[in-house]
C-alpha cells in the first residue's frame, strides 16, 4: 500500500510530490494524460526549434511561492521583452493606436528554456518511476484504514492519503465516483468553479529574426477587431530564436487550424507590416479540445469563479482525501503560483497526519 497517492502530474501534483519526498515521504503520482505537465506545455516550433509556450507562461515578483521554488531548483528566468511601441486595435477599419509601455509597469518573467523546464526537473526529483501516465481515475472508495483508487484500466491502488489535483469541475464532468459521496455543499461549489485555461486558444508565429524589434515595436498587441486579441514578443532567453505569441478569440475555435493561421498572419501584416508574412511556422493549442482541461459548463461561469473557495481546504473521507490544484488555492487561484502554493501547502498537511498515525 502507498502512503500517499497524488492524482495529477501537473504543477500542483508534482510540487506536492517534490515536497513530500524532500521531507521523507514518497508518493505515487497517477496522471490521465500521456505526458506530465497538465496545463504547462512548452513545444519546439517547427521552423527553428523556438521554445513556445502553449500553456502557462508568465509570472511576477508577487508570485512568491513560484519564485521561491524556481530559486530552490536553480532554474533561471528572465524579463518579458516590453521595449518599444505597443499596438492597440479597436476597429479593423480604423488606424491602430500606438502606445508606450510605462517603465513603472510591474515586469513579467518567463522561465529560461520554457516553463516545461520546471515540470521536467520536478518530475526528475520525484522519480520517473513514481509517475504513472495514461491512468485516469474513475473511483475513490473509503476502506477501513485506507482509500482505494480505481483507474479506467481497472487497476486498483491503495493509499493512506490521497491528494486530488484535478480541477474541481472536471472531477464532476469526468464522473469520478466517491464512496461515500462528497458533501452536497462541496459538490455545488465544484459545479460552478472555473477551470483556468479551459477556453484558451494559444498560438505562436515563429520568425527568423525579430523584425518588430528592428522597426521599434515591442511585440505587444491588443485587439478588439482581429482574431488575435492579445500577443507579445516570445523570443527565447538567449535571443537567438524569435516568435510572437498570444491568445486567439474564443470563437476562433469554430475555424480550422489553417483558417486561424491565415487570419493571424493577415492581422500581423496589417498591424506590423509586410515582413510579418515571412514566417517560419505557426503553432497553436486549442485547450477546449483537451478532455482533461475543459468540459462545457452548460451555463455562464465567470473567470476564476470559486477559485480558492474555503470548502476546498476541508479534508474528506475521515481526513484521508485532500483537494488541491490551482483552482483550490486561496493565493492566486488559477495561476502557476496558486498551483505551487496548493501543492506544497497540502503536502505539508500530509506528513503531520503520518506522524500522528
Amino acid at each position: 500500500m502507498q502512503e500517499v497517492i497524488i492524482v495529477g502530474a501537473g504543477l500542483s501534483g508534482l510540487a506536492a510530490a517534490y515536497y513530500l519526498k524532500k521531507n521523507g515521504t514518497g508518493a505515487l503520482v497517477l496522471e490521465a494524460r500521456e505526458r506530465w505537465g497538465g496545463r504547462i506545455e512548452t513545444v519546439k516550433a517547427a521552423g527553428n526549434n523556438t521554445p513556445v509556450e502553449m500553456g502557462a507562461t508568465w509570472f511576477a515578483e508577487k508570485h512568491t511561492h513560484l519564485m521561491r521554488l524556481l530559486k530552490e531548483l536553480e532554474l533561471p528566468f528572465y524579463k518579458q521583452y516590453q521595449q518599444g511601441v505597443g499596438v492597440f486595435e479597436t476597429d479593423a477599419a480604423q488606424e491602430a493606436q500606438w502606445f508606450h509601455i510605462p517603465d513603472a509597469e510591474e515586469p513579467s518573467y518567463r522561465v529560461a528554456g520554457g516553463t516545461s523546464k520546471l515540470i521536467d526537473i520536478l518530475a526528475q526529483h520525484v522519480g520517473h518511476d513514481r509517475i504513472i501516465l495514461g491512468s485516469p481515475i474513475v473511483s475513490v472508495s473509503e476502506q477501513k484504514d485506507h482509500l482505494e483508487i480505481t483507474t479506467s484500466k481497472g487497476e486498483k491502488h491503495a493509499c493512506r492519503y490521497l491528494i486530488l489535483t484535478i480541477p474541481p469541475f472536471l472531477i464532476l464532468s469526468q464522473k469520478i465516483t466517491f464512496d461515500p459521496a462528497l458533501p452536497g455543499e462541496l459538490v455545488n461549489v465544484m459545479g460552478s468553479t472555473h477551470t483556468w485555461m479551459g477556453e484558451s486558444i494559444k498560438f505562436a508565429v515563429e520568425y527568423e529574426s525579430p523584425f518588430w524589434r528592428q522597426e521599434g515595436y515591442s511585440g505587444t498587441i491588443f485587439s478588439h477587431a482581429g482574431i488575435a486579441v492579445e500577443m507579445y514578443d516570445h523570443s527565447d532567453f538567449e535571443e537567438t530564436r524569435f516568435a510572437l505569441k498570444g491568445f486567439l478569440s474564443a470563437d476562433a475555435s469554430v475555424l480550422s487550424k489553417e483558417e486561424r493561421k491565415l487570419k493571424v498572419v493577415e492581422q500581423l501584416t496589417r498591424l506590423l507590416g509586410e515582413r510579418a508574412t515571412d514566417f517560419l511556422s505557426y503553432t497553436e493549442r486549442v485547450w477546449k479540445e483537451e478532455i482533461y482541461t475543459f468540459s462545457d459548463y452548460q451555463k455562464y461561469i465567470m473567470p476564476h469563479q470559486h477559485n480558492g473557495h474555503p470548502l476546498y481546504s476541508s479534508t474528506l473521507m475521515n481526513g484521508r482525501l485532500y483537494l488541491a490544484g490551482t483552482e483550490t488555492s486561496p493565493a492566486f487561484g488559477g495561476y502557476m503560483d496558486g498551483a505551487v502554493y496548493s501543492g506544497t501547502a497540502t503536502a505539508q498537511r500530509i506528513p503531520n497526519k503520518i506522524s500522528e498515525a
